[in-house]
């Protein structure tokens, strides 16, 4: 009887063993960053965000890697300040172009340096880190309100979204004559006079995940037909339109347009192309932040209420939180957002080879 009890119980203590040798296992699996998220996500809403506060203000630093011109990234900067006065007290944001942004961070993970806290990314670029391991697991208490096509649960969300229009010269094409639809670029009225940007890859994939992959590649397919021209950088495509070179720019962000318009060139653009194709650019925080109080805070600023509608006013950007009136479109009309789990950066990587077959090189 003896025995069956010291074995019952040498049992159980060599099972409790084994659970903690497993729980402490899983802790050391995650960066120091992690594990004060994994502590902070266990915590009621308000205790949570007063936790962020204190330890911000510890911190009084944060890094963030931005692609905007200066100007912007410090009005958003400014709104930061305006809702969290002295808490942050040096901001460093070093101008990272997205072209370069997946490679900066790999190489700095690689060698050791860990200096980004938060990094803006497009939503293709999100799984390339992610199959490093490089970018930290954190669940904001406002992810929830944003719409799936603008979050990788706990890694990413959208700040915003650039939203796709047709832009076209109000000199040589009426507004009521203007292409109403994706679809009807593809008549023959329209031949030999419609251009494009080089690079409009969220586009394509944009029209490919709201058609399907069938019926996208055979409207590209068509549209390559009808004269598309494809011409480099789209500041310069922009401005051929502007300057009546060719009538119709086939997909174009429409705060860009707008900017033109407001500046007194004769374009326009069709607000409602059946649908505007949108997609996400948002923050991640890095594994290793060396200021996850700021990062986390930070995240938890810019996706709130006040901080999206002051950015929505005075930046005009078009926000990630529902509600927000948008400084473009009327609210009823409802973009077609790139859902971001359907594209993950090998299947991205082959819809822009697909955009050079068939729209540049024309060969299908």
């Amino acid at each position: 009887m003896f025995a069956r009890v010291t074995t019952i119980l040498l049992a159980v203590v060599v099972a409790t063993a084994s659970a903690a040798q497993g729980a402490s296992a899983a802790k050391s699996d995650l960066s120091k960053t992690e594990q004060i998220f994994a502590e902070l996500m266990a915590l009621p809403a308000k205790e949570r965000m007063q936790k962020l506060v204190e330890g911000a203000k510890k911190e009084a630093a944060l890094v963030w890697y931005a692609p905007d011109r200066e100007e912007l990234t410090n009005l958003r900067v400014d709104f930061f300040k305006e809702l969290h006065p002295g808490v942050i007290q040096k901001f460093q944001t070093p101008r990272v172009l997205p072209d370069i942004m997946i490679n900066r961070l790999l190489t700095e993970e690689r060698a050791g340096k860990h200096q980004a806290d938060v990094v803006w990314l497009q939503f293709h670029q999100v799984s390339a880190l992610e199959r490093d391991g490089i970018l930290a697991r954190y669940v904001a208490l406002e992810d929830a309100v944003l719409p799936d096509g603008l979050k990788v649960p706990g890694q990413w969300r959208s700040l915003g979204n650039r939203l796709f229009h047709i832009m076209y010269n109000t000199k040589l094409v009426a507004p009521n004559d203007a292409p109403k639809s994706w679809e009807e670029l593809l008549d023959s009225k329209w031949k030999g006079k419609l251009v494009l940007d080089a690079a409009s890859y969220n586009w394509f994939v944009g029209m490919l995940d709201y058609l399907g992959e069938e019926k996208g590649l055979e409207f590209m397919k068509r549209l390559a037909r009808n004269g598309l021209q494809i011409q480099q950088r789209r500041s310069n495509v922009e401005n051929m339109v502007s300057a009546g070179e060719v009538p119709v720019m086939v997909a174009n962000s429409g705060t860009s347009t707008a900017d033109r318009t407001s500046q007194g060139e004769p374009v326009a653009f069709v607000k409602d192309p059946k649908p505007p194709i949108a997609y996400g650019e948002g923050l991640a925080i890095m594994r290793n932040a060396p200021h996850p109080y700021a990062a986390a805070l930070f995240i938890e600023t810019v996706l709130s209420d006040p901080w999206q509608r002051k950015a929505a006013e005075k930046i005009k950007i078009r926000a990630a939180r529902p509600g927000v009136p948008d400084p473009l479109i009327d609210a009823s009309i409802k973009p077609h957002f790139v859902n971001p789990s359907k594209w993950p950066a090998k299947r991205y990587e082959w819809a822009e080879r697909e955009y050079v077959r068939i729209l540049v090189r024309k060969e299908f």
